[in-house]
């Protein structure tokens, strides 16, 4: 007789995005979404249908998707069976399993589930994106399911989706992936909304990828997630492939049980996200503050309390997090718990340009395949019981890496503001070269990141005129002696200022809002009201009680103010009944989900120039410019 335990954080409700009627689940991804293993080694564990009454499959598509070059027909979304496949485990089996007994759990009926793989191991995106073999099943079994839920007289939805998928990609350009990844997730809620189906936007749930050669891309999936309001990431992967992976020498796809625990974690965030009506977030940082040689790492925690684990994985230095300084040295740091905060203190002051990062700083290639495999020490005391081995479903901290910027709260208190000199051209000593060449440095050497830089150098200067280009800033040096200056490296051309309602719409009142530019000279203490510029936020407009759709408005209209610079200091009071918003400010979106009073230094833009060196004048330039420095502020 099993016993299994779930903690419900919050009571329960019915929700506007609750799962009914006949529920089609488009999955996608490369071989974890297919359930990919050594059969013989991991044999199938789910050898009976999954409540063959509720969870279905259309009659010629397997479990593990579609074969490799099946395009499917008609003939193979005629009508729908069991949901049952003995060549290998996936986490379908699990993940409907799992989301019955939660319902059940709620007294709840458990709606009919009609499955729609499609993913295909070993692809890239591209492979897998609008247009391709895969994608086109997909379709294939999206309007099957609206035909088949038609004929048998109820109601057809598409909730959610899940996309399993990164390893082939972990080596591409990130931002590109991310791109790819949110036109393919377009795809889907575009050809969704041709149906009939309720759920006009379904949540896209995913993972991130555990494997040696991953790090970038699970970040990357991260980021994705917390950017996109109806995405969601379930869970890093690192502790499955850790300790449940497929051969001792592959440490990349699972066994049976890696796979069925992948299932049930789905299932939380699947549950979670519908029935109590709360976006799943994993075990991840929601804010970051910085004193001197210490950061402090504030985690969403999804259940029960933060500790930390050495004995289900193996002690990694710092647990799993470290810091890495602007000229890339990494420091390990001493990490403490304070309630839902870590505590890093390094042996080094922390600089603007440097990273706070999570997940690799163990190697013990020895035991893992020779792979350096991701690992933290961080997790939280869920008490939701898996049914596989009855152990808790704990949530393990995501991999992540989070840069330290002029705005991060604590660096305007820093002894020093600025980042690491980006200037390592040494110093410039000319004899009247021709008119406009250049005497040190060159065109696209540096990505400019910030919009402000300090500039400093000293000049001797015999004749002419030099001129200091950076970024889309041309600035003659007329100055003998020292030279100490604020570069504006790019002007915002957005002007549009507002607050806008979420998905879960936003209930409370947002008041005294001030916006007022940080002018050039300002040494960044938002104490310094000298320094700042006037408060373009109307004093009339207060977000007061206001209850409205989903992506609305709430602050009445977009407020029209030119923004003429590129940092401005945000302070607001937020009292919050329920739901969360955006505020938008120009192209920066922050978002409201707590009460209290904040503060908070906003960019507008960011430099896309690479442009960074000094030319002579006209006239041509004699004459000496030494100690440079020109750091990001």
């Amino acid at each position: 007789m099993r016993y299994y335990l779930f903690l419900l954080l919050l009571s329960s409700f019915n929700s506007v995005g609750a799962i009914d009627d006949y529920n089609l689940v488009l999955s996608s991804g490369q071989s974890l979404s297919i359930g990919h293993t050594s059969q013989d080694m991991n044999p199938i564990i789910f050898r009976d249908e999954v409540n063959p009454n509720k969870v279905f499959l259309f009659n010629g598509v397997r479990t593990t998707a579609p074969r490799f070059d099946q395009s499917l027909v008609e003939s193979d979304v005629r009508f729908l069976e069991p949901l049952k496949d003995l060549t290998r485990q996936t986490h379908a089996y699990s993940m409907f399993e799992m989301l019955e007994y939660l319902y059940s759990l709620e007294n709840k009926p458990f709606p009919k589930f009609v499955y729609a793989p499609h993913g295909r191991g070993g692809q890239k995106i591209s492979k897998l994106e609008y247009g391709t073999e895969p994608f086109e099943n997909g379709l294939t079994m999206l309007r099957a399911g609206e035909r088949l839920a038609f004929e048998s007289g109820e109601n057809f939805n598409v909730p959610f989706i899940t996309w399993i998928h990164g390893e082939s990609n972990a080596n591409s350009n990130l931002q590109e992936y991310k791109q790819k990844l949110s036109k393919l997730y377009n795809a889907y809620k575009n050809k969704v909304q041709t149906t009939s189906s309720k759920t006009r936007n379904p949540i896209l749930f995913m993972d991130q990828t555990g494997v040696s050669y991953g790090h970038d891309i699970a970040i990357s999936s991260w980021e994705f997630a917390n950017d996109n309001e109806t995405v969601s990431l379930v869970m890093p992967k690192y502790f499955l492939n850790r300790n449940y992976f497929n051969r001792s020498d592959e440490r990349t796809h699972l066994n049976a049980k890696g796979y069925i625990l992948q299932g049930e974690y789905f299932a939380k965030a699947i549950f979670t996200t519908f029935e109590l009506n709360k976006k799943w977030k994993p075990l991840q940082p929601e804010f970051l503050r910085i004193e001197n040689n210490k950061a402090f790492v504030t985690l969403h925690v999804p259940e029960g309390d933060l500790v930390i684990d050495t004995q289900t994985l193996p002690e990694a230095p710092g647990y799993g997090l470290k810091y890495i300084s602007p000229s890339n040295i990494e420091y390990i740091p001493q990490v403490s718990i304070q309630g839902n905060s870590l505590v890093l203190e390094f042996n080094t002051t922390l600089e603007v340009g440097g990273k706070i990062d999570s997940g690799f700083t163990l190697d013990d290639r020895q035991n893992t395949a020779n792979q350096k495999t991701p690992v933290t020490n961080i997790r939280d005391t869920s008490e939701f019981i898996s049914f596989v081995d009855q152990q808790p479903l704990h949530n393990w901290l995501v991999q992540f890496s989070i840069e330290i910027t002029p705005q991060t709260p604590g660096m305007s208190a820093a002894i020093n503001t600025s980042g690491y000199n980006i200037w390592d051209g040494g110093d410039i000593v000319v004899d009247i070269p021709e008119p406009y060449s250049i005497i040190g440095g060159n065109y696209n050497n540096r990505n400019l990141n910030y919009a402000l830089y300090r500039v400093s150098f000293d000049a001797e200067i015999k004749s002419g005129i030099p001129i200091l280009n950076i970024g889309d800033s041309i600035i003659p040096i007329t100055k003998e002696g020292r030279n100490s200056f604020v570069a504006i490296i790019c002007e915002p051309n957005q002007d549009m200022v507002s607050v806008v309602s979420t998905q879960t719409t936003f209930t409370g009142a947002m008041q005294s809002i001030s916006l007022k530019p940080i002018l050039s000279e300002t040494n960044f203490d938002h104490n310094s009201i000298d320094e700042l510029g006037d408060n373009i936020w109307p004093s009339n407009v207060t977000v007061e009680n206001y209850e409205a759709d989903k992506f609305s408005i709430t602050g009445d209209y977009f407020i029209k103010t030119k923004l003429r610079y590129p940092i401005y200091l945000l302070e607001y009071k937020v009292e919050i009944d329920e739901g969360s918003a955006y505020i938008n400010i120009g192209d920066f979106h922050k978002k409201i989900n707590n009460s209290g009073i904040f503060h908070t230094r906003v960019p507008i833009c960011k430099p896309e120039y690479g442009r960074l060196r000094f030319s002579t004048g006209k006239t041509g330039f004699s004459g000496k410019i030494n100690n440079i420095e020109i750091k990001p502020i």
